[in-house]
């Protein structure tokens, strides 16, 4: 649970994959953020990881060797395939604002120049908006929420260590949420 970003979208040319690389090592270094270069010769897989900040998730950019943006899950796994694959997630709610504006400019710069087609569904808005305001206004929002939630659990656990059963806990878990005025209908 947290603010995230989710991205997809095609090297505009697949051959266009080293000159990405380097650029964006080029930057990370410039931001001072860590960086890994992903070559899986055996899996046809090559990109970069970056990673902004430690209380955000890695950004990732690993390409097949058609130029799709893939998920960790490729590196992970065999035979990883569907059609969540082509989509990366980055989750920012833990780290300064200015990590997620930075990852969405560095968006933008990426669709301008490498992925003309990148998608981009930022759960903050920022994408869409560029109002710092309202990205802080929802980073605020879900910490409160977050925070609400984990002061409920706190207080229940003597009442959620009793139960015996998995089943048992989610009614317990729901029958707590709801006392405490969550709607929990779909």
């Amino acid at each position: 649970m947290g603010i995230t970003i989710h991205y997809k979208g095609k090297l505009d040319n697949a051959e266009n994959i080293e000159s990405f690389v380097n650029e964006l090592s080029d930057i990370s270094t410039e931001l001072g953020w860590e960086y890994q270069i992903i070559d899986d010769g055996k899996k046809q897989l090559a990109g970069i990881s970056l990673n902004p900040h430690k209380e955000c998730e890695t950004l990732l950019f690993i390409f097949d060797n058609k130029g799709n943006l893939r998920s960790i899950g490729h590196l992970l796994f065999d035979n990883f395939d569907d059609k969540y694959t082509y989509w990366v997630s980055t989750k920012t709610q833990y780290a300064p604002l200015e990590v997620h504006v930075a990852i969405i400019n560095l968006l933008k710069y990426i669709k301008s120049k490498y992925i003309s087609d990148l998608e981009v569904v930022d759960e903050a808005d920022y994408w869409d908006t560029m109002d710092k305001n309202v990205l802080k206004e929802k980073m605020d929002f879900l910490a409160s929420k977050i925070d609400l939630i984990g002061d409920v659990l706190d207080s229940s656990q003597d009442e959620l260590s009793s139960a015996s059963s998995t089943e048992e806990l989610i009614q317990k878990l729901e029958a707590i949420f709801k006392k405490m005025g969550f709607n929990l209908e779909k």
